[in-house]
């Protein structure tokens, strides 16, 4: 099976005011579409939460939660970064239970997009919470710097120098990643 994955449903940019009902509708149609397409090229889709600055369609693990219920299509599933958890969830770790099987892709990055474990996101929480869900989905890392190029980097107001040794960026990553979610399935296994 291959993933599609992302803002599938409206374009990135910050908006002036709330998706209108109709707004929502467009979308959930498009997206059926989409995925009945998607369904016969044996594809999955990934509908990602993304903080108010970047949309105003899903923000929120129960927003997904909502469009996908209103979708009703088995190959669309919710995608969650921990990022823009950080901006819009109370419980980050109820939202993800609250996905719980219907959780289809995760981005792991940090409050401030640079290296894992030294900003404010808790990590052992979020990954506690996907041991607790069995999840067995991608678990990819997101950073963005303003060493990169490209036009992304102004869309996302990504101009702090927050690293700029991506392969040490990545081997950092790939060790907090394996460690916490070693250790958190270590810990659903005990209890």
């Amino acid at each position: 099976v291959r993933v599609v994955k992302g803002l599938l449903y409206s374009k990135l940019g910050r908006y002036e005011a709330p998706v209108s009902e109709k707004g929502r509708e467009n979308a959930v149609r498009v997206v059926k579409e989409l995925a009945k397409y998607a369904k016969g090229k044996n594809v999955t889709l990934c509908l990602e939460a993304c903080n108010r600055y970047e949309t105003n369609v899903i923000n929120t693990a129960r927003g997904a939660m909502d469009f996908l219920d209103r979708v009703g299509e088995d190959n669309v599933f919710a995608h969650v970064d921990f990022y823009h958890m950080n901006i819009e969830e109370q419980d980050a770790e109820q939202a993800i239970r609250l996905c719980g099987e219907r959780l289809g892709y995760v981005h792991v990055g940090e409050s401030h997009r640079g290296y894992l474990g030294t900003g404010s996101i808790d990590h052992v929480r979020l990954f506690r919470a996907l041991a607790a869900i069995d999840y067995k989905g991608p678990l990819t890392f997101e950073s963005f710097s303003s060493v990169m190029s490209g036009s992304l980097v102004s869309t996302l107001a990504a101009w702090g120098e927050q690293w700029t040794d991506s392969e040490d960026l990545i081997t950092s990553a790939r060790q907090y990643m394996d460690s916490q979610w070693t250790a958190a399935r270590r810990l659903r296994k005990q209890t």
